[in-house]
């Protein structure tokens, strides 16, 4: 597989979007539970809260349907009012929200208790550079949250460029994240190879006409599964030619 330049999806294709995601929901759980349920009944009504949100409490992964890192972040909110209001009616919507903001601040300060890299992600992005094949991300996540997450595991240094969704008028499955990399770094369309692991990752390449490599360490679904020419089960499996 020949490629100028590779881009990588982040969570499920370079990051451990399960650890993340069981990190992020045992958080909001705990902190719910501390503020709005007496004692005795706060483990029960934190592992409650992460089992709705979408946590397998035995195997600490997403489970399938999610709804956590599927459904928007709305929808999560509600599903975690609705639980608690079991046991503290006077809870609001807006108290909800307000701790998941406070989450989302405590994480940006404390990710590398939350990113952890998948195996043979550093390999590969070694190998590709020892046969200076320049090297991207592609995101769904903000530019800024997306590189302090690859400082958080030391593994920014290897990126020549690392692209959020706000850096573009469309997100995937739009092809303006490739269109951008590839502009910014003047590599030939033709030449670019995309890794990820969701249906948007993959359409956004065919969207682009860029090559496409579908791996299974992430969210993918069975509709992932059967339109993806090429599948691999996780990134010591691929080999890149410049």
């Amino acid at each position: 597989m020949d490629a100028d330049l590779v881009i990588f999806d982040k969570d499920g294709t370079l990051i451990d979007v399960h650890y993340y995601w069981g990190g992020m929901v045992e958080l909001r759980a705990k902190m719910l539970s501390e503020k709005y349920i007496e004692p005795r009944q706060q483990e029960q009504v934190t592992q409650e809260l992460m089992f709705n949100m979408g946590i397998d409490l035995d195997s600490r992964k997403i489970k399938p349907a999610g709804p956590v890192g599927i459904k928007p972040r709305e929808f999560i909110i509600d599903i975690a009012y609705q639980t608690i209001k079991q046991y503290f009616d006077a809870i609001t919507l807006e108290q909800v929200s307000s701790v998941f903001k406070e989450i989302d601040m405590y994480s940006q300060v404390h990710l590398t208790q939350l990113v952890q890299p998948l195996p043979s992600v550093e390999a590969l992005l070694i190998m590709l550079k020892q046969q200076k094949i320049k090297i991207a991300i592609a995101t769904t996540d903000l530019t800024s949250r997306a590189k302090i997450a690859m400082e958080s595991i030391d593994l920014n240094h290897y990126f020549d460029d690392i692209a959020g969704v706000d850096l573009v008028k469309n997100a995937k499955p739009s092809p303006d994240l490739v269109h951008y990399l590839c502009d910014k770094m003047s590599v030939d369309i033709k030449k670019t190879l995309m890794i990820g692991d969701s249906i948007v990752d993959l359409e956004m390449a065919e969207a682009a006409k860029v090559g496409f490599v579908g791996v299974k360490t992430g969210l993918h679904s069975p509709e992932f599964l059967e339109r993806s020419k090429v599948l691999i089960d996780d990134l010591s499996q691929l080999k890149i030619n410049a």
